[in-house]
This record gives C-alpha cells, structure tokens and sequence, in this order.
C-alpha cells in the first residue's frame, strides 16, 4: 500500500507523534485520511508494546509473587529473593504497598497481612488499581479454596409475597420480591427498597435467621456484597439479625455469609428498578 501523498510528512514524525509530541497539524490531517502511514504508525506503536513488554521490569517478580510473598506463602528461598529485591526497587516497594492496602480491606485477606509491612505510599507507579484488585480476587479465591462455601436454596414465594419490589416493581422473570433463603438450618429473607437519593438508587435489606439459636447469635457476623468484577460493599449482621446494603445500583449481585462453618452463598441476585 502506497501513501496517498508521498513525502507529505517524516518518519520523525511519525515517532514524534506516536509519543505524544507536538507535532504539526498537517501531519494529524494526514494520518486521517492515509490509510499507508496509519498502518505504519501502528507497526511502530506494536514494535514500541514489545519491547516494553521485554524490557520494563524484566527483573521484577510478578504481581502473583509479591501477593505471595506479603501472605506468606513463599519458601525461604523465595522470600529472601523477593526480599533482597525490595531493597533496591521502589517500583516493587510502591506495588506491594498498594496491594497491602487492598489486603489490608479484605476480611478474608487482612489476618494475613501484617500490620507495618511497608510505609504507605499513594500512587502505584507500575500497575493500575485494576490489576491490583485482579490479583486480590484471585488470592481472595486461594484463600478461600480450603473454605466450605454452602449454597443457599430460594424458596418458592408464598402468596402472600408475590408482589413486586416496592417503588421498585420488575416484571423480569424470578426476580420477585421479597426472597426467602435457606441454607443448613440458616434462613435469609431479603427485600428491596428504593432509597432517598437519586432515581435509581436503591437499599438491600436482609434479616437472618438460625434454627434453634437466639438472633443475637449472628450479631457481627460479615455480609458481602459482590459482582463479577468486585466486592461492592461489606457490612455486618446487627444485634436482631438485620443488615442493610446502600445505596446499591440496579444489577446482578452475588451475596455472600462469613460464618464460622463456611461461606453461604445466594448466588444470581437480581436488583432490577423500572417504572
């Protein structure tokens, strides 16, 4: 393929503009409309992608190793190697500071992390905030691999609870409101309700029950609010049994019971507001 206006602009220019330098505006003009130089700006952009993907802290450990590292999870000569790395790298230092700090907010995690593990540090110069909550999830899902997670059933609605969601009613299919759940002698009554700011702001409110067991037995119990990409919000079971989420957007959630004997899951939760 040939350039529409041969010599029109530089390979300088090129590379000037690949980056994100001034660059005349008849060289943005021209990459607009030559399909043979935006070709060639992108083999440079791919050339450019590889070699910092070889080159760019090629000797640092791994995001999954520093996550192991701070769990303690490594043998000694591991550890030791990431150790004597953190002594000269800052990048590495800035990362596990981040990452310590999403730890630090895991109440499956934090036990694990140790309180002065390094000095807090704002900005992760290395790694965004979504790579280090894609690592969390999956040391949240190690952590949790020796867990007993209990699925809990949803009950058939009575009569008496067939009834939209109030201010928030859904003709969607199953996604009648209120819901009942059990799970091993657990019962879970969940209810939607539309909160007070804006119009599709709404509050999940649950109530917990034990078989046998007084409701202050659950009172500090952790509940989590989750979707596929991340925990939304965690809060507590009070002293009757009560929790409440908001205020929640309108989606798919998951939720999830810490308790002793394992994780209750309520899998599929739909939170869907119409008019």
């Amino acid at each position: 393929m040939q350039c529409s206006e041969p010599g029109a602009i530089r390979n300088e220019e090129l590379l000037a503009y690949l980056a994100g330098e001034y660059v005349r505006p008849g060289v943005v003009q021209h990459l607009a409309r030559c399909q043979s130089c935006t070709a060639q700006l992108a083999d440079y952009r791919n050339i450019e992608y590889k070699l910092l993907s070889k080159l760019y802290r090629w000797d640092c450990p791994s995001n999954d190793v520093l996550g192991e590292y701070q769990l303690k999870l490594l043998d000694q000569e591991q550890a030791g190697a990431v150790r004597k790395h953190l002594e000269r790298c800052v990048l590495c230092k800035t990362e596990l500071a981040t990452l310590t700090e999403f730890l630090a907010n895991d109440p499956l995690l934090a036990e694990n992390v140790p309180v002065t593990a390094v000095p807090a540090i704002a900005r992760n110069n290395h790694h965004t905030g979504t790579d280090a909550q894609q690592l969390l999830d999956q040391l949240r899902g190690r952590a949790e691999a020796g867990v007993r997670r209990i699925i809990a059933a949803l009950l058939p609605p009575q009569p008496r609870l067939a009834f939209g969601v109030r201010g928030a009613e859904s003709t969607v299919p199953g996604a009648i409101w209120p819901r009942l759940y059990a799970a091993e002698g657990l019962t879970i009554s969940l209810q939607i309700e539309r909160g007070s700011g804006r119009q599709n702001e709404l509050q999940l409110i649950g109530l917990v029950t034990r078989k046998g067991s007084a409701l202050g037995s659950l009172e500090g119990t952790p509940v989590r609010l989750l979707t596929s990409a991340s925990v939304v919000s965690t809060q507590q079971i009070d002293d009757l049994g009560n929790f409440v989420f908001a205020p929640i957007a309108p989606a798919t959630y998951e939720l999830e019971l810490q308790l002793p004997e394992g994780i209750v899951v309520i899998d599929q939760l739909p939170i869907i507001a119409q008019e």
